[in-house]
């Protein structure tokens, strides 16, 4: 009975494919032929949707590139796992100059191999966005316009999972799996009942040894200025941070104070303190408050003489009686309350009645983890210092390991006092509970870039990540910008960035100032007198005599 396999590629692989096919020519497998010429035919995808066997998928850097290839390439990689076999096969470019096609090996092993595909179709992506403004009116070329534009959004959100997950398959290339030796071997897990002949490949393929790497535009180193210098070490967040009901404010290094090893004192406060005070707030209740145990008024004794005419006035003005009754014990309930109550609220500190209270819904409610934060909250509030609010934030963390915003808190406040490490620390782990949380990917990459240089790859991945989740910190932005120009090298790339950065911060104080330096290194002096100028106007300290110089600014 014949085998069918499916070969999934890009056309211009068309080589690679016929090796593999004269590979089993004598055998009884057929193949399956799929490709995609255009994004308007059927994606590769949707043309295997509903089949079952062994897919074949050749990898290379022309079906990385493709539009018609990449279309849905997520979904095959993610829902055809159990039935795929990758295979990188090496691609063909154009030379820029000579229009001759020179062959290019295809590598997606390291993080670095796969961060250009991903800023390829971002890209791709802003170049097309950038051409809106030339569509005509035409209806229907706006439609083919926002349809292809949506397609590219599409693509440049999923290069990099689709791409993770490729990696997982830790794919060989061609040449191992033509050897004699491998006999593709990840496809024979898939046929275990194809008998695979000692004889099935007359000879080794020598590998081919390609000296040029991916051409991707090099990009043009910018000067260095010592603003820049200083803006990778201002990264570490130092803003007001808002945290529901109530703010941490980071300190600056030389406001910080050290924070010492007494932590559990504060958690000895909670368990001590004396639950009598919390039950006497249960009586507590408003004048005129009419929900008061009252003793039973008695009855008068029935009346012989009692006529159809009398009732009603004997019941009103018994209700009177009852009414007046009620309303003298009620005042002197509320009066003897007061009394016990008010004297005790007067000595009570804020703090402590915080305390009392959050304590009492941790007991009356164990399990709303939710509704133990919000008051958690407002004992931080009323918290005399940073040493206080973490020993409450370690207690609850203990008792609530999986809550990721008293997490985030604790971070905060472990930033302001320079704990560094331990904040660090307390950011990877909010990071495995909750991987797409746009501030705890920002904070960490910032806390990465400051005190941590040996990681500053992380620190990239972070911060794209960061930047696709729907809610992110908009200085991530910035601090990608800063990351892409002064770490990774790709001033271009930066550029964009900072264009970003002051579409959503217009009044950003540094980003008018790296697109002015930008300009000026490109020799676009004029473009770069305009962003100097609004520079300085949103950030005064800039203004320095050197660089009215350098941008021929008049000094004022």
């Amino acid at each position: 009975m014949n085998q069918v396999v499916a070969l999934a590629y890009c056309q211009e692989n068309q080589a690679a494919v016929d090796k593999i096919l004269r590979d089993f020519n004598n055998t009884n497998i057929q193949f399956k032929l799929v490709s995609s010429n255009s994004h308007a035919e059927p994606s590769i995808y949707n043309q295997l949707e509903n089949f079952d066997g062994p897919i074949i998928l050749l990898i290379s850097v022309n079906f990385l590139r493709s539009i018609s290839c990449m279309q849905n390439t997520l979904s095959l990689v993610t829902k055809k796992a159990n039935n795929l076999v990758p295979i990188l096969v090496n691609g063909y470019e154009s030379d820029a100059i000579t229009g001759e096609y020179r062959e290019i090996p295809t590598t997606i092993d390291k993080i670095g191999d796969i961060i250009p595909y991903i800023n390829y179709w971002q890209s791709q992506y802003l170049e097309a966005r950038g051409r809106k403004t030339e569509i005509r009116a035409d209806e229907s070329e706006k439609l083919q316009f926002e349809n292809h534009s949506n397609l590219l959004r599409m693509l440049s959100s999923e290069a990099g999972e689709t791409l993770r997950h490729l990696r997982k398959f830790l794919p060989p290339t061609l040449v191992e799996c033509r050897s004699l030796k491998n006999k593709y071997q990840l496809l024979q897990e898939q046929l275990i009942e194809f008998p695979f002949q000692d004889d099935l490949f007359l000879e080794d393929e020598p590998e081919q040894i390609i000296e040029n790497d991916l051409s991707f535009p090099p990009p043009i180193p910018i000067t260095e200025y010592k603003v820049f210098e200083e803006e990778v070490i201002d990264l570490a967040p130092s803003s007001e941070i808002d945290s529901g009901d109530f703010n941490f404010t980071s300190s600056s290094i030389e406001d910080a104070t050290i924070l010492t090893n007494n932590a559990s004192d504060e958690i000895e406060i909670i368990e001590d303190l004396d639950t009598e005070e919390v039950a006497i707030y249960k009586p507590t209740l408003p004048i005129g408050t009419t929900d008061l145990t009252l003793p039973l008024t008695e009855q008068a004794a029935p009346d012989d003489s009692f006529t159809f005419e009398t009732s009603v006035t004997k019941v009103e003005e018994q209700e009177e009686e009852q009414e007046e009754e009620q309303k003298e014990i009620q005042e002197e309930e509320v009066k003897e309350i007061e009394e016990q109550v008010l004297p005790a609220v007067e000595t009570e500190s804020s703090l402590e009645a915080a305390t009392s209270l959050y304590k009492q819904i941790e007991k009356q409610y164990p399990t709303d983890v939710e509704r133990q934060y919000f008051h958690l909250k407002l004992v931080l509030r009323e918290a005399e210092n940073d040493h206080q609010k973490i020993s409450f934030l370690q207690h609850f963390i203990e008792r609530n390991e999986h809550q990721t915003e008293a997490k985030l808190a604790l971070s905060k406040i472990l930033l302001s006092q320079n704990k560094w490490e331990d904040a660090k620390s307390v950011l990877e782990e909010l990071i495995l509970l909750e991987p797409n949380q746009g501030e705890s990917l920002y904070e960490l990459a910032s806390i990465i870039i400051s005190h941590f240089p040996e990681k500053m790859e992380r620190a990239g991945i972070l911060l794209k990540q960061c930047i696709k989740q729907s809610s992110f910190p908009k200085e991530a932005l910035y601090t990608y910008a800063i990351y892409l120009s002064n770490i990774s090298n790709k001033p271009y790339k930066a550029l964009e960035y900072y264009l970003k950065t002051i579409e959503v911060l217009p009044n950003h104080k540094f980003a008018y100032y790296d697109l002015a330096t930008f300009y000026f290194n490109e020799g676009e002096k004029k473009i770069a007198k305009e962003f100097y100028l609004k520079a300085i106007q949103n950030n005064p300290e800039l203004k320095i005599r050197d660089n009215d110089l350098a941008f021929e600014v008049d000094a004022i």
